[in-house]
């Protein structure tokens, strides 16, 4: 076989046999695709998974179809992309472990020693280009065949092409920069998210209504279980804490129940939190990259919260006195850190997450379920002065907020005219209609419940406070099912016999 070299034109593949052209300052290497000679046969998804030994779950390169026009003036184009070593590339920037870098000729290369199997960059990434490898417990991407490259060879995919449809070429960074709308089109992601850098030769007379040929499948995603119970757990074990701070400061009697038990809540969840991972033995490795991933914040703060609630507990049996101000400094932490929690979800590459009501139903769980929890620990002697009052309150007035904010981001998916917010709103409709049915449901009942507890006094009303919280943990879980099945992420077009994922 013979092995074409690096070009800076894709044209040059038909001609003589050219020669390595070396980078120049401000340059690097990238991927063209010419959409007008790619045939689909797929030879490029074979040599990439040949030459990197890819299970067959695993695809560096996808071959996918857009389609356009209306009958009979309909066009149909094939589309193969892998990674497109982005000038801003998200999965390096979000990376907890920093196993991602980019090289000096414009890889980003990715580093699986120093992978911890999060998953992380398949949420940023608005291409979907890294995928797990489950024997290796590892995320991987395509490398522009690094190894062929430093020999002088260009990549398996692009030698493997019959139509020399993909080619490799220089580019200079800082023109591309200004202006990359050539990596538009095809019904791509917008390259700004990430400036990706492929180059897409578009064929002549495409019709303006391009799609993909995946455009209507939509599939639920993971639930992420240990996410779900992490998630819930540091909201309510914050909730907690801030309300057992605030019932300690005005009863000034500080019992250890309910500090004890926000603390057992976040060590559940830290806990819970190792399943998710591909290698949980390498989780230390998250904290590696605090001044850029949302996720390394996210486990220092929680990691700090953790040990800060272990001292209020400690501190509401030996120190009565100083328990409120314990309880204050772990809560105001545990604050940044949902704070933190729900920011890696504000992810451009997944619609459905990325709004600020994100933020808000992270929160309002732990004002719905903390309080409600404080309500069913602490003593009555600590539930004095109208405190029990107050807590009742946060906690209503946060469930009503929590369906205030469902109805909120049905609106907003259903007023984005994209395949990603549609997708979302048809999966919560259709796919997750019982479940849908129950988190409003189980919203509503605690509501009416703490609304009867607010009229009465004593047993009636840590009944109906523990009823609430039951209805209500139900409702959260529920929801925070869905938030994770329910979301479309931007990736390359599919095919038509296929998943959204080509």
């Amino acid at each position: 076989m013979t092995v074409a070299p690096i070009t800076d034109d894709l044209s040059k593949h038909h001609g003589p046999t050219p020669t390595l052209l070396p980078l120049e300052p401000g340059e690097q290497y990238r991927f063209v695709f010419d959409a007008s000679v790619c045939v689909g046969c797929h030879s490029c998804e074979v040599a990439c998974a040949e030459q990197n030994q890819l299970p067959p779950e695993v695809r560096w390169r996808r071959v996918g179809e857009v389609e356009g026009g209306s009958f009979p003036n309909t066009r149909r184009f094939n589309i193969s992309m892998a990674c497109n070593h982005c000038l801003e590339p998200a999965c390096l920037i979000g990376c907890p472990t920093e196993a991602y870098v980019k090289l000096s000729n414009g890889i980003v290369d990715h580093h699986a020693e120093d992978c911890i199997g999060c998953g992380y960059c398949t949420w940023n990434c608005p291409y979907s280009v890294p995928v797990f490898w489950p024997e290796r417990n590892v995320v991987t991407k395509c490398d522009l065949c690094k190894p062929r490259l430093e020999q002088g060879l260009t990549s398996a995919c692009v030698d493997a092409c019959p139509t020399h449809a993909i080619g490799i070429e220089k580019v200079d960074i800082a023109a591309w920069r200004a202006d990359h709308s050539q990596g538009d089109g095809l019904g791509l992601p917008p390259a700004s998210l990430s400036l990706s850098t492929t180059r897409i030769v578009m064929p002549p007379n495409v019709p303006g209504d391009l799609a993909g040929a995946s455009h209507e499948q939509v599939e639920l995603e993971d639930p992420h279980w240990p996410l779900v119970a992490l998630t819930l757990l540091t909201q309510l074990a914050v909730g907690t804490t801030l309300a057992t701070a605030l019932a300690q400061t005005a009863g000034g009697i500080a019992s250890g129940n309910a500090a004890l038990v926000a603390f057992l809540a976040g060590a559940m969840a830290l806990v819970a939190s190792l399943g998710h991972l591909g290698r949980p033995s390498h989780a230390w490795k998250a904290l590696r990259n605090l001044r850029r991933s949302w996720l390394s914040r996210e486990v220092a703060l929680f990691g700090a919260y953790t040990g800060a609630a272990a001292l209020h507990a400690v501190v509401s049996l030996a120190v009565p006195g100083l328990a409120p101000w314990a309880g204050f400094g772990a809560g105001l932490v545990g604050v940044f850190g949902i704070y933190a929690s729900g920011r890696l979800y504000l992810v451009p590459a997944r619609p459905a997450w990325d709004t600020p009501l994100t933020l808000v139903q992270f929160f309002v769980t732990a004002t719905a379920l903390g309080p409600l929890v404080a309500m069913g620990v602490l003593p009555d002697r600590e539930l004095g002065q109208g405190i029990g009052v107050v807590l009742l309150t946060v906690a209503l007035g946060s469930l009503v907020l929590a369906l205030l904010a469902l109805a909120a981001n049905a609106l907003r998916l259903a007023s984005q005219p994209t395949r990603e917010s549609w997708g979302s709103l048809s999966l919560l409709r259709h796919h997750c209609r019982w479940e849908r049915r129950a988190r409003v449901g189980a919203g509503v009942i605690p509501v009416m419940l703490l609304a009867c507890a607010l009229t009465t006094s004593g047993d009636a009303t840590r009944a109906l406070a523990g009823a609430a919280f039951v209805f209500a943990g139900v409702g959260e879980s529920v929801g925070r099912y869905r938030f994770y099945v329910t979301v479309v992420p931007r990736s390359v077009p599919g095919r038509f016999a296929s998943n959204g994922r080509a």
